[in-house]
């Protein structure tokens, strides 16, 4: 969006430097592309001939240059390579200002100069394209001041603007930013309504859906002259090349206050009514641009009694356009549903200044100050008779109230902004404030759709009092608290486990959220309740996935073409699918193993192929320090997975995923030539128990020797490891313990196993006794013989 200097003027006093706006704009989180100079920042330039060139005595590239001028014969020094008799060219007296320089007598070679001949970029004329010494043209008399004929020096801002602001694409929405920011009073246009006589068009909203507001009036016998001198270069400096006074008024209308405009011939529209539908299937329409498109029913057009005459908020017809000789106009101010125009102009590819502000969403309280606005310009400009403007505005839009409290703001923010300072900034956000009692509330204006909740009021606080003060002056960090769209409790599970992943040698995969009917149904999933897409990207993306391993598959594969077999991949993202009749989406996090482990690249001897004891110590270490996981025999194996190969991950005694081997017809369907071990589980029990103070924090490593013990049990087959685990985390004895051997076989009684655990004993504050690991070693063998019938081996 480009931001005239001069036009910001209109309804903001500022004096302020290009470079101090900049930083202004940037405060306020508005990135700025560029900033660029137009027209003559100079003074002490006029026209003058070049009368005679003779060669410098002392300087074989210079020239010693005499030119007729207003005042007599004058001599400069001159190096330019495109200098000629006759020409006329911009001479700078001594004394002239380009730019912030002032132009002093110089000898140059031993010869005065008095004066210097100007090329375009001296005279800061960016727009003109010309090298060398700029040329005037015959047809510019001596002594004319130059500047005249470039128009007034003015500064350009283009703007960055995110799509949740479509108030900030107008010189009124910029203005309006800038006046919270510096506390300053904004200078309102106040558009007067015009009366006008006679009835409009009726007007018909037939898809209410699509457009909730259509204003239409009538101007009659206008004059469809050129656009005045201001108005041109206003338009010119916005990139956009004036046409006639009628449209230029109509693009005027749109960069001043952001609401765009469209005016049709009203002797080209049919039938006395203006009808606003839905295309038929298949109807065409020939757009402005000479290119016939055939229409779909998701196409929302604005059509006379027999015809569409425009693509709503998108581009106008040809044969209803402004014309020289048009004498009677009927124009439009409405609010199109934001994505119906985005649809409408994807589909034909189509973008205009006017699509780009109706797709991110314009002021619905703006459609009859448009009117008002435009219709003025026309009639200073055009004459003409104006009709009555037919408003037709079935239900009106009310914003909803917002309630918080100033303590909230700051919670939020993790500082501290007064009141006071809160209520100067919330209270221009909103036609409706009350700020009596503690608890506050807004009813945002029309134009800040964006605002909804408390947490957006936040971030307008956060922007208008500086978003450089967020960090706490004391510490240099802040303390605000995080928010995530999915999780109101602060913690982002999914980072966790990615990082723990990542640093187990794991690699992230990004992949897109859609697969085809055939990933469905190999997985074994119901097309019932598997999330169609209307209207699919590409074969092969009509569904949404319902499981991240199908997309793991597909990597797996690809990377295995190109010679990759030993793969560790992962991914977190979202999974979809049909419950109670409506698509539901949550998080979900999968890995998949194949080939070997990276032992020997870690001088760890020969490396090891995966397996079920490594997959399911990969579980362990991601689920570190999250309390209520357990494992166990899957009871139900989906038909995707190894049916003896599969077990379940438990939450507080819930499933909330599985890991183990993957079905090889599963493999055989993705082409996928080795065993692949696999794990996927859903993140959202974990978050709805879970805020970020309830993982367990890191503690400080003992500085003293740890004491080793191996203790070898035997116990019944049918005791699981996971009631081992439950017995030693219950035992309340400080130490770590890891299983190193299991033994099945001879020498043992019938119906039993030995295991062996090692276990590692430490003391923050000093060196353990054996005495006083011999005593918590045998605590332990007496835990698990009460619990389990342990045996010493």
């Amino acid at each position: 969006m480009k931001i005239l200097y001069s036009w910001l003027k209109d309804f903001i006093d500022i004096n302020l430097t290009p470079e101090e706006l900049e930083k202004k704009f940037i405060s306020l989180g508005i990135e700025v592309a560029s900033v660029t100079k137009k027209g003559a920042d100079f003074e002490g330039v006029y026209a003058a001939k070049i009368t005679l060139i003779e060669p410098h005595p002392n300087a074989d590239k210079l020239h010693l240059v005499t030119l007729d001028t207003a005042w007599g014969k004058q001599r400069v020094v001159c190096g330019a390579k495109n200098i000629a008799l006759g020409q006329t060219v911009p001479l700078a007296k001594v004394g002239a200002r380009l730019g912030a320089e002032v132009l002093k007598p110089e000898t140059i070679r031993g010869v005065l100069s008095d004066g210097m001949l100007c090329s375009a970029d001296e005279l800061g004329l960016t727009s003109v394209r010309q090298s060398g010494i700029l040329l005037l043209g015959d047809e510019v008399k001596i002594g004319t001041d130059v500047k005249t004929l470039y128009g007034k020096s003015d500064i350009i801002f283009d703007l960055e603007l995110t799509p949740n602001r479509p108030d900030l694409m107008s010189h009124l929405g910029v203005a309006r930013e800038l006046a919270i920011l510096l506390n300053l009073p904004l200078k309102t246009k106040k558009i007067e309504p015009v009366k006008g006589s006679g009835k409009s068009l009726d007007i018909n909203i037939l898809a209410a859906d699509g457009c909730p507001r259509y204003n239409g009036r009538i101007i009659r016998n206008v004059k469809n002259v050129q656009s005045p001198d201001w108005l041109k270069e206003r338009l010119s400096a916005m990139d956009v090349n004036p046409k006639n006074a009628l449209v230029d008024i109509t693009n005027y209308v749109l960069f001043e206050i952001g609401h765009p405009m469209h005016a049709f011939d009203l002797n080209h529209l049919e039938g006395g009514q203006i009808n606003v539908r839905w295309a038929n299937e298949g109807e065409k329409f020939l757009g402005l641009d000479g290119v016939e498109r055939n229409l779909t029913v998701q196409n929302l057009v604005i059509a006379d009694g027999k015809k569409p005459v425009a693509l709503a908020g998108v581009i106008g017809g040809a044969g209803d356009s402004i014309l020289p000789e048009t004498k009677d106009i009927f124009l439009e101010s409405a609010y199109f549903y934001p994505p119906c125009i985005n649809k409408t102009s994807k589909k034909f590819g189509i973008s205009t200044e006017a699509s780009q502000r109706y797709e991110r969403g314009t002021d619905i309280d703006n459609c009859r100050a448009a009117m008002d606005l435009a219709t003025k310009l026309v009639l200073e400009i055009c004459g003409g008779e104006p009709s009555e403007t037919n408003d037709v505005y079935p239900v009106k839009y009310e914003p909803q109230e917002i309630k918080f409290t100033p303590a909230q703001i700051n919670k939020i923010l993790g500082m501290e902004v007064s009141a006071e300072k809160q209520k100067e900034i919330i209270s221009k956000l909103g036609d409706k404030f009350n700020s009596d009692g503690e608890v506050w509330s807004l009813t945002p204006v029309t134009y800040r759709r964006d605002l909804t909740h408390r947490w957006d009021l936040a971030e307008e606080v956060a922007r208008h009092a500086g978003l450089e003060n967020l960090a706490a002056q004391d510490s240099g960090v802040t303390h605000a608290s995080l928010y995530f769209g999915e999780n109101p409790k602060n913690v982002d599970l999914g980072e966790k486990f990615s990082n723990a992943l990542a640093s187990m040698g794991f690699y992230e995969c990004k992949n897109f959220d859609f697969c085809s009917l055939k990933d469905v149904q190999t997985f074994g999933f119901s097309s019932k309740t598997a999330v169609e897409i209307k209207n699919p990207l590409a074969e092969g993306m009509e569904y949404m996935r319902p499981a991240l391993l199908l997309s793991l598959l597909k990597n797996l594969e690809f990377n295995q073409r190109f010679g990759r077999h030993d793969l560790s991949l992962f991914e977190y993202g979202k999974t979809f699918e049909i419950q109670k009749g409506y698509p539901l989406e949550s998080f979900a996090l999968a890995g998949v193993m194949c080939g070997k482990t990276p032992r020997s690249k870690f001088f760890a001897g020969e490396s090891l192929a995966v397996d079920f004891y490594r997959l399911k110590g990969v579980i362990a270490a991601v689920f570190e320090g999250v309390e209520g996981i357990s494992l166990a025999p899957c009871k139900e194996v989906p038909s995707f997975m190894h049916p003896k190969l599969t077990a379940d991950i438990l939450f507080d005694g819930r499933k909330i995923g599985l890991f183990g081997k993957v079905h090889p017809l599963t493999l055989k369907a993705y082409d996928v030539k080795t065993d692949v071990w696999a794990f996927e589980f859903s993140e959202k029990p974990l978050e709805k128990k879970f805020d970020a103070q309830q993982f367990k924090k890191a503690r400080d490593i003992s500085i003293y020797p740890s004491s080793w013990r191996d203790l070898s049990v035997v116990i019944d087959k049918g005791v699981t490891y996971a009631q081992v685990e439950d017995v030693l985390n219950t035992t309340g004895i400080n130490y770590k313990y890891s299983l190193i051997d299991l033994y099945q076989g001879a020498n043992l009684p019938e119906g039993k196993k030995s295991i062996t655990l090692r276990f590692e004993f430490s003391h923050s504050q000093r060196t353990l006794t054996d005495k006083e690991v011999s005593q918590a070693s045998e605590n332990i063998l007496n835990a698990l013989k009460t619990s389990l019938g342990a045996a010493l081996r």
